[in-house]
């Protein structure tokens, strides 16, 4: 193309036909300035593309990471809920102390100081966060959707409070009322019969002590507590996973 107008401008300069000639002029720079924009809408289409790919290849991450979240609150639920339920018939045997295995009785209620906790998967998004790769998000609600959700689910106050109950409350409370005699010492291997004042366990005393029911108040108030955040945390992620899939959906569209 540019040489045909190099051909015509020739002939219109050896002809002497200036009004030609500057016509085709104008018309070749015309020509030069369509294929410089053509060649930057080529390069920016390229770049649009990779930003796009880099967007989508974060996006398939976080929703990863998200479904490991959902999966850790479910096993997390899953394991309280057999844990408190063992912990109730475990109570229950209380209503006929005769019948109790002391040794049984004291190994399970060792579940008593056992404790879920959750910690977010956020490996993606906090590299992310640290690179600024977060930019590649560009869907403004989506990516504010992101940043409440890892917020929230990094708040663990609720599993703080309650590693900190089981720590400095519930323990002690069981080695006290439950593990501080003759039938304890036993489990460990350690025989203080004749040497120790420290007497069996009494159950029927253990029933009446308001300590131990201390303890049972703590462990299920606060467990079940945990477990109504996780749910919370839980239905935040998969509407968050539900939004970054419809996301994904127009990204490879």
């Amino acid at each position: 193309m540019i040489k045909f107008f190099r051909r015509i401008r020739q002939k219109s300069l050896s002809e002497n036909k200036i009004s030609k000639y500057i016509l085709y002029a104008i018309g070749e720079i015309v020509l030069v300035v369509i294929g410089i924009l053509i060649a930057l809408q080529i390069n920016n289409y390229s770049e649009h593309k990779k930003e796009r790919n880099k967007e989508l290849v974060l996006l398939t991450n976080l929703s990863n990471e998200i479904k490991l979240d959902i999966l850790q609150i479910e096993n997390n639920t899953k394991l309280s809920k057999e844990r408190l339920h063992r912990l109730d018939s475990l109570i229950h045997l209380l209503k006929n102390t005769d019948s109790i295995d002391k040794f049984s009785f004291i190994q399970q209620s060792f579940e008593f100081v056992i404790d879920q906790y959750f910690k977010s998967n956020s490996g993606i998004f906090d590299e992310a966060i640290s690179s600024g790769k977060m930019s590649y998000v560009q869907n403004e609600t989506l990516r504010q959707n992101i940043f409440n959700y890892y917020r929230n689910a990094k708040e663990t106050y609720t599993d703080g409070t309650t590693r900190q109950i089981t720590d400095e409350f519930i323990t002690p409370l069981l080695v006290d009322n439950v593990y501080l005699n003759l039938e304890g010492f036993a489990m460990l291997g350690v025989n203080i019969e004749g040497v120790s004042n420290i007497e069996n366990l009494d159950l029927d005393k253990l029933l009446k002590n308001r300590d131990y029911w201390k303890m049972v108040l703590l462990k299920f108030g606060g467990n079940r507590e945990q477990i109504l955040r996780w749910e919370g945390i839980k239905h935040r992620a998969q509407e968050l996973k539900q939004q970054i899939g419809q996301e994904l959906e127009k990204l490879n569209q």
